[in-house]
């Protein structure tokens, strides 16, 4: 038996045959709080809320901690992890969504780690076999070569990776800006589109040499 609650005293409701004035008071509530409801919704943005409610803004997966094992031949060509992962499998081009970033090494024949790369976040297009990666993007090399980009896109199938943007490639001798990037997945056979600049690197064996030639020499003294 449902009780509800009176200032003066308790009473017992039949709910097959519930109090008119309770029962009418109920829906003038319900109606006053749609009309509160609607009224909020419409001086905001109404699309924005509307958009929160789609199921297609919504993951149909969602995965932590993820390790993902390429493998071709018998052989491992890459490994992925991320700390979460937000699957979109039902919308008309599924996507994968990385929100904490992604780190991938890209094995050799040998199975020894050839390049790593790793970015903020990044989005994987399932149809098209299609990485995109943002944030803080940096590849490197075994060589101890090291690219920097804003965006990178990954092409699993021609296993290449390329940008249309600004580009910062760090090697032992030199530091290259640019704009527009192309390279072999594993980072080794590498091209700038645009080359904004380049600054040479010295070893410490350069810079000492280079001190001792622009070091004045002292006054010959009679």
């Amino acid at each position: 038996m449902d009780k509800r609650k009176n200032k003066s005293k308790d009473t017992e409701v039949d709910p097959a045959h519930p109090d008119p004035v309770s029962f009418y008071r109920m829906i003038f509530l319900l109606l006053a709080g749609g009309s509160f409801l609607f009224f909020s919704c419409s001086k905001n943005d109404i699309t924005v809320v509307k958009n929160l409610t789609r199921s297609d803004t919504l993951p149909s997966q969602t995965i932590s901690n993820l390790t993902t094992i390429y493998m071709d031949t018998g052989r491992v060509q890459m490994i992925v992890k991320a700390p979460l992962v937000n699957n979109y499998s039902e919308k008309e081009e599924p996507v994968m969504v990385f929100p904490r970033g992604i780190h991938v090494d890209f094995y050799d024949d040998s199975g020894k780690i050839e390049t790593q790369l790793q970015a903020g976040n990044a989005i994987y297009y399932q149809k098209k076999d299609l990485w995109e990666a943002r944030d803080s993007v940096v590849a490197e090399n075994s060589t101890g070569e090291r690219l920097d980009a804003e965006i990178l896109y990954w092409d699993v199938i021609k296993k290449k990776i390329y940008s249309n943007k600004f580009v910062k490639i760090t090697t032992p001798d030199e530091i290259i800006f640019g704009e527009g990037f192309e390279s072999d997945q594993a980072f080794n056979d590498w091209n700038i589109s645009h080359v904004k600049g380049t600054v040479y690197v010295q070893s410490p064996e350069e810079q000492q040499d280079s001190l001792k030639s622009n070091r004045p020499s002292k006054p010959i003294s009679k």
